[in-house]
């Protein structure tokens, strides 16, 4: 690409393949810049590259706004990853066929705790209405996860507005530190989960 060029470049886009393949995605390019998806119950996701200084990535499946590229700061393989972990979460709960608006298996303390095991780590979530999700960090800390504006995780993943997350320190009785996860906002709850999941997971690995 030369100066001054916004277009998807080939090898950005191959990338980008590569990443929905390792997730045991169905995917081919249909259009310049553009991916398809094609899940096990007969959707289809597009997955397409934006004009801008990138390529920024998109990603639809029909009506539902699965990722949109939140901000020009944000890396392009960063952006790409998001992307693709954000599609995968979507498709893992739209090939189980998951009712969002339902509370008994469509909640969003359930939903996490499904996007975690994707990863192997264990989030747990008992379904009490103020329970926040746990992960327990192999350093004996921990991570609470919930929906900032609800105030908890135990609600319609459809009513889904923001995620905070924080990280618990060690320390007796009840008044342990608490450091703030800072975390993007994609404006879609399968590009924020997918941010979640990442800023998580680096936190867990450190841990190890």
């Amino acid at each position: 690409m030369t100066d001054g060029q916004t277009g998807p470049v080939s090898s950005q886009i191959t990338a980008m393949q590569s990443l929905l393949t390792a997730n045991r995605l169905n995917v081919s390019p249909t259009a310049e810049g553009v991916l398809t998806v094609e899940l096990r119950n007969g959707a289809q996701v597009t997955v397409a590259t934006a004009d801008g200084d990138g390529p920024r990535w998109a990603a639809r499946a029909g009506e539902t706004v699965i990722y949109d590229s939140p901000e020009a700061g944000i890396p392009a393989d960063t952006d790409a990853a998001w992307a693709a972990e954000a599609v995968a979460r979507y498709a893992a709960e739209a090939e189980r066929g998951t009712d969002l608006t339902n509370w008994f298996g469509g909640n969003l303390g359930q939903v996490l705790e499904r996007a975690f095991q994707a990863h192997g780590i264990t989030a747990v979530h008992d379904g009490n209405s103020v329970t926040n999700v746990t992960i327990e960090l192999p350093d004996e800390t921990s991570i609470q996860m919930w929906d900032g504006a609800h105030e908890n995780a135990a609600r319609p993943a459809a009513e889904y507005l923001r995620f905070d997350a924080v990280h618990v320190q060690l320390a007796d009785g009840w008044d342990a530190p608490e450091t703030e996860i800072p975390l993007t906002y994609t404006g879609s709850l399968w590009g924020d989960l997918a941010v979640l999941i990442h800023a998580v997971k680096a936190l867990y690995d450190a841990a190890q």
